[in-house]
């Protein structure tokens, strides 16, 4: 067993109460707690997350996939708080950030664990409060260190004021030439400077969020960020890609490639009609990873990619097309054990980039990001690219922005809940709700609070609640159009 796979065996371990007896001493779990310890479990376990919140609530919200056997409420536009705990259990990880800190300030590793722990803090908090909105953030994870049970929510204009400062702090503090001496860096193996491009990425994604509500502000910081590459290094390509590559052993292995998930929902789950028909017609070969071709054409000579319409009735969804063999389900990269999980790539920055220089926050040119947005799309998802495409009429450049925002909704494919949070800004793509959705038409804004909030923490929430305009799926969020 390597280190990697012990560190998170121990954990899991260590959940389970399997290490109560001192005498079971496991000899792959490291003894010393480190730095380099506390770190795997954080990346793997936002990872898992994100995959599986993209899976079970950003993809059906965003129409990139459907169930065709039966109803599933979130492709109906129906959020409940069953759906909320798996991402506000992301709260769990800042006490493991918690205990980094404390083992740099006591003088166990260096002060770039500090940094990346601060930055990784940022990420898990901005993923949260665009979930649910208003959330605890000053007082979120000290329960460890300040013996705070209910913490308050903080509102969502403030709670993006202090991400933005604490990410510009943190970024600015790594030291790349720093080594990190016990390791644990799962993603980057070490390389300083591939996290401060990460960082001031993020910071470009924060910033864009905010540019609705504060476009002065947003303009301003994000002009400046962009134009110093030397002192704000952003990511480059893929090779620059914030993402968790799993060893394929299990525990690390991508969630979705246990056989449950294999005999049931792989079966079921079909490519969207809105995603299928648009690549087709654009003649893009990311189709050929996103989905399958149909049961019935796959060993043929022409293989055809039949997209399942989003929350058509029971019965309808069943038998379309003919029926289960006549669909497109996911592809079968994410049945392995290997596929990785996305937090954030360099197609996404370029996208950014492109639409900052349309809004004229810098001086970029704005065709030339929208290009490499695409190609390195394509890149990463190692399909065939010809520059042929670029020329498509539904491809082309026009100097607008919807389609920059349809081909970053494209590449943001399976990135945890970020499409959904780039839709609720922008209002892009324009997506047709299906016919048995429950929300008349609209697409939801954000999750209700956990019921674990309602019980344990109930004056925070509901004065949370009353602010927001009610633990309602349609309170909007503060940075939304």
């Amino acid at each position: 067993m390597n280190f990697r796979i012990a560190v998170i065996c121990g954990t899991l371990l260590l959940a389970m109460g399997g290490c109560q007896k001192t005498d079971n001493i496991n000899p792959n779990v490291p003894a010393t707690v480190n730095p380099g310890v506390v770190l795997p479990q954080v990346l793997y376990n936002v990872s898992n997350t994100l995959t599986l919140s993209a899976f079970e609530i950003n993809n059906e919200l965003m129409q990139y996939t459907c169930m065709n056997n039966t109803f599933t409420e979130v492709q109906r536009f129906k959020l409940q708080p069953a759906n909320s705990n798996q991402l506000w259990n992301l709260y769990n990880r800042l006490r493991d950030l918690n205990d980094i800190d404390r083992m740099v300030e006591n003088g166990t590793g260096h002060p770039n664990y500090r940094a990346m722990s601060g930055i990784l803090r940022v990420f898990i908090l901005s993923v949260i409060t665009d979930a649910f909105g208003d959330v605890p953030y000053t007082e979120a994870g000290a329960a460890s260190a300040g013996n705070i049970f209910t913490p308050k929510y903080d509102t969502q204009e403030t709670i993006y004021a202090g991400l933005i400062a604490e990410l510009q702090q943190y970024t600015q503090a790594i030291d790349v030439n720093g080594a990190l001496d016990f390791g644990g860096d799962l993603v980057y193996q070490g390389d300083m400077l591939r996290w401060k491009k990460f960082g001031n990425s993020l910071l470009l994604r924060l910033l864009m969020r905010t540019s609705e509500q504060q476009p002065q502000q947003a303009s301003a910081l994000i002009g400046q960020l962009l134009a110093d590459p030397a002192q704000y290094p952003v990511m480059e390509s893929n090779a620059d890609n914030f993402i968790y590559r799993y060893q394929g052993s299990f525990p690390d292995v991508f969630p979705l490639a246990p056989s449950y998930v294999r005999d049931f929902d792989f079966k079921y789950k079909s490519v969207s009609a809105f995603v299928v028909d648009s690549l087709t017609k654009f003649g893009d070969a990311r189709l050929h990873q996103f989905a399958r071709p149909t049961n019935a054409s796959a060993d043929s000579d022409n293989p055809v990619y039949v997209g399942l319409p989003n929350a058509l009735p029971v019965t309808e969804s069943a038998n379309y097309n003919g029926g289960y063999n006549y669909q497109s389900y996911l592809g079968t990269r994410f049945q392995s054990d290997r596929e990785p999980a996305i937090w954030m790539t360099a197609p996404e920055v370029f996208f950014l980039k492109a639409e900052a220089a349309i809004r004229n926050f810098y001086p970029g040119d704005a065709q030339q990001a929208y290009h490499d947005g695409i190609k390195h799309s394509f890149e990463y998802w190692d399909a065939p690219f010809s520059a042929d495409y670029l020329t498509h009429p539904s491809v082309a450049y026009d100097g607008g922005l919807p389609k920059v925002y349809l081909q970053k909704y494209f590449s943001l494919f399976f990135t945890g809940i970020e499409a959904w949070s780039d839709y609720r800004r922008t209002g892009y793509p324009r997506l047709v709700p299906g016919p048995t959705n429950v929300n008349d038409g609209r697409i939801p804004s954000r999750l209700p609070y956990p019921l674990s909030e309602q019980s344990l923490n109930q004056n925070n929430y509901h004065e949370a609640s009353q602010r927001i305009g009610g633990d309602d799926m349609n309170s909007k969020m503060w940075w939304q159009q």
